[in-house]
């Protein structure tokens, strides 16, 4: 603990990630992720643990402690970042699946990964930790606000088998990310012309934002033991929620048909002193919206929005992702 005599302060937290299946060995070479508060926490990944028991009639009004057992217990919870090209290019082999020459295409089956948090005063570690699902989300903007909305932010649910609490912090640690491929993605590097882009039906759109969440529907299973046993996936559900204007130009967009179309988002920027942008693609396919019209919220603009389902084929996947980290 840094100061003398303090509690635990958030400030002195972080977080490390190393491929593979336990036992993990984490050393300067492991995974090292810069968190941000957001939501409930900037990470709340925690063993929750259960009380069995503890009922009966036995002709008293309290309960007995000789009749309640510890059960089960699941470990699980979320970490938030504001993602950049350096990050993802990591992080994308738990968020989606293997990576084949800065190509990630979703997997059946998720890789795992253990994780080691460090709350000031201690070390936690999360064995055969894998990802349930993420929310990639960002909007532009509104004049005279507070907060910060043009940054995106990446919030990451996990499921992992146990917690060790206590484990050792390594020396020397990996260092914190750094340079220009660490700047994180704002909702202008969407923007179409420079590097980035939306493209929804065949046409680039201007957008006011968006939400691009991944769903495992992980199952955890559990047999005559305290901890889970396996964690696998159940299903795969991705889906991109655009909020855009409602003018000429998108008037395509409502009733798009059920055949469905593709959908690209594409974030990138130009770091000084580099020929070519460093960027991230999301390719989907059989992009499927149900029609939904436009209203009105209140004196402002008609407020739009398309929210839909990307599906597969018997022989192609839905969902790809393109990172680039340029060198030159």
């Amino acid at each position: 603990m840094p100061c003398s005599g303090s509690p635990a302060v958030g400030v002195y937290g972080k977080l490390l990630i190393e491929p593979g299946a336990s036992p993990h060995t984490f050393d300067a070479s492991s995974e090292r992720y810069v968190i941000v508060a957001k939501g409930p926490a900037a990470e709340n990944i925690q063993k929750h643990g259960r009380l069995i028991g503890g009922q009966g009639i036995s002709g008293l009004v309290r309960k007995l402690s000789s009749r309640v057992r510890q059960g089960g217990y699941y470990c699980y919870g979320q970490f938030t970042l504001n993602p950049s090209p350096g990050d993802l290019d990591t992080l994308l082999d738990y968020l989606v699946g293997d990576e084949v020459t800065d190509v990630w295409t979703a997997k059946d089956c998720p890789n795992p990964f253990g994780m080691l948090i460090y709350r000031d005063k201690e070390a936690w570690e999360y064995q055969d930790c894998y990802v349930a699902g993420w929310v990639l989300e960002g909007r532009a903007p509104q004049f005279r606000e507070r907060g910060e909305p043009d940054i995106l932010t990446l919030t990451v649910h996990v499921i992992a088998k146990d917690e060790n609490k206590g484990t050792a912090w390594p020396s020397p640690e990996p260092d914190v990310p750094s340079g220009g491929a660490y700047y994180p993605y704002t909702f202008q590097d969407l923007d179409a012309g420079t590097y980035g882009g939306v493209t929804i039906n065949g046409a680039t759109r201007e957008i006011y934002g968006f939400r691009l969440t991944y769903d495992n529907h992980l199952k955890v299973k559990y047999a005559n033991s305290l901890t889970a046993q396996a964690i696998f996936s159940t299903g795969r559900t991705i889906k991109l929620d655009v909020y855009a204007p409602w003018d000429a130009t998108n008037d395509d967009l409502y009733d798009m048909s059920y055949t469905g179309a593709a959908a690209q988002v594409k974030m990138g920027y130009l770091e000084s002193g580099l020929l070519n942008p460093h960027y991230t693609q999301f390719d989907i396919t059989n992009f499927k919206v149900p029609p939904e019209s436009p209203y009105i919220k209140d004196e402002e603009e008609v407020t739009f929005r398309v929210n839909g389902t990307t599906y597969g084929t018997a022989s192609t996947e839905e969902f790809t992702v393109t990172n680039v980290v340029s060198a030159t």
